[in-house]
């Protein structure tokens, strides 16, 4: 049993008309860790009317961890309490970023950058799953991970007109260090996303009708996958041949990718105002074009009796429809 408390203060800065800063201080508790003191800092300062930058600088601490299985067969996330033995985590992270508005107001667009660190993590034993095992999960962990995620971010808004939007796109890597793990060399952590698009539009028909979609696009998740498979060695023993089965070489941890997440969602809105309240009717879909997008992977076996790799998908095509009321 433990007990948390929370204490957050901030200002809000003028230095000067073209220079605002906001300052905080998070003050963290844990029964079973010490007090915990989390700066953050933000500033942005005006170039001229059309032109920003913007700087932030945050210290964060967490007292739970997120245990992920990546390996072949059903995949678990489970939320795990620090304890005596598994500290707190704890990041740094600093951000920057450049803004512009185009066409008095009509568009937006940033591009921002991001650097953190991260301490105290956790992560599965070489060949543990919590699915097969009945072993406590504190024994079932290595701790003292290191992990640092680092990226860029271009953003484009439409904010004027018939027809809004925006579209985001996300290059970033997110990698893992343990001293027992994959030699002690950094690897591509489960959630590493190297590249993540979203595009989103409203088109405003007439006064009746509107239309929207929604779609996107992201690198598949890193797991660990057998990268080959060979015979064990026979033997003798006492007269009997015996032989080992078939050996699994599985490489560096989470050195295979799955197959990129991408899906398409739209909608269709008829309004109809009266003098009190507005009729609204919302048809749509989600996954348009039915994309089998991977949940996890497993080995098998064909008809040939070869092993293959095999996908599992959820969330087919799914049409919807809606009526509302808007008083």
């Amino acid at each position: 049993n433990v007990h948390e408390m929370f204490f957050y203060i901030e200002d809000n800065i003028k230095l000067s008309n073209r220079l605002k800063a906001n300052v905080g201080l998070h003050l963290g508790y844990y029964s079973i860790d010490k007090i915990s003191i989390q700066p953050r800092l933000s500033a942005r300062y005006l170039i001229d009317k059309n032109w920003s930058i913007k700087l932030s600088y945050a210290e964060m601490k967490q007292n739970i961890h997120l245990l992920s299985n990546s390996s072949v067969g059903f995949p678990s996330d489970l939320w795990v309490p620090a304890i005596d033995s598994v500290p707190s985590q704890s990041s740094h992270q600093i951000a920057g970023s450049i803004n512009t508005t185009l066409q008095d107001g009509k568009y937006e667009l940033s591009l921002e950058g991001y650097y953190k660190t991260m301490s105290n993590l956790i992560a599965y034993k070489a060949g543990y799953s919590n699915l097969e095992s009945t072993e406590s999960w504190e024994n079932a962990i290595e701790t003292g991970g290191q992990g640092k995620s680092y990226g860029l971010e271009l953003f484009l808004q439409k904010k004027i007109g018939q027809t809004t939007g925006w579209i985001g796109y996300t290059l970033s890597w997110t990698n893992r260090q343990f001293d027992n793990i994959n030699f002690g060399e950094w690897y591509p952590y489960k959630y590493d996303r190297r590249h993540d698009i979203s595009i989103v539009c409203a088109h405003k028909i007439n006064d009746k009708w509107d239309i929207s979609f929604t779609w996107a696009y992201g690198t598949g998740n890193a797991i660990t996958f057998p990268q080959a498979i060979y015979l064990g060695h026979p033997y003798s023993n006492w007269g009997s041949d015996l032989s080992i089965d078939l050996v699994e070489s599985y490489g560096n941890r989470n050195s295979t990718r799955m197959n990129p997440y991408h899906r398409l969602d739209i909608g269709l809105t008829h309004h109809k105002k009266k003098v009190k309240y507005e009729r609204l009717i919302s048809f749509g879909a989600y996954n348009l074009y039915n994309r089998k997008n991977p949940f996890f992977a497993y080995l098998s076996y064909d008809e040939y009796g070869q092993r293959e790799a095999r996908q599992v998908s959820l969330f087919p095509i799914i049409p919807s429809i809606s009526y509302r009321y808007k008083f």
